[in-house]
């Protein structure tokens, strides 16, 4: 109530400048897309290796395997194969500007609860204007071409192309 608030208005956001004309979305999975994803990784923080991390969503702790300088890194088992949900997907967009997922794979009908969260990560992102690094089995529109919600999934397909565009 007694703080002035000042608007600080950047013609540059500084946090992407290390990501200009870099490769965001690594494919197939292999020693070269895991290579590639540890550089960038290394490349964004100066770091080889971050630390695990903790932040809090609705009295529960959400883990972050590995995290430094405002990244985040996990494998696609550790995001969405884990029972989060929106708000903890919007805390980790809000506590990280950019996120490392690793080992996305090709997804199948009886994957559907998986492909359900990554779809909700992956608007949530976007909506919030966070940066997507990824490896993955497959091209977006191939990640989850049939099953329960595979229409959904081509407007996710269209982000992550979107995502990893300049």
């Amino acid at each position: 109530a007694r703080m002035e608030v000042l608007q600080l208005a950047a013609a540059k956001d500084y946090r992407l400048e290390k990501l200009q004309g870099q490769p965001l979305y690594f494919t197939p999975l292999g020693p070269q897309s895991k290579q590639s994803m540890r550089s960038a990784f290394e490349h964004l923080t100066g770091h080889a290796h971050g630390q695990p991390a903790e932040i809090e969503v609705k009295g529960r702790k959400v883990r972050i395997p590995e995290t430094s300088m405002g990244v985040a890194r996990f494998k696609f088992a550790e995001i969405c194969e884990v029972p989060l949900g929106p708000l903890d997907y919007l805390s980790i967009a809000h506590t990280y500007h950019t996120l490392l997922i690793e080992d996305i794979p090709q997804l199948t009908p009886a994957k559907r609860n998986e492909a359900r969260r990554f779809v909700t990560l992956i608007d949530t992102l976007y909506d919030n204007g966070n940066c997507l690094i990824a490896s993955a089995a497959a091209e977006p529109d191939a990640i989850y071409p049939e099953g329960d919600g595979a229409f959904f999934f081509e407007r996710t397909a269209s982000r992550l192309i979107e995502m990893r565009s300049e």
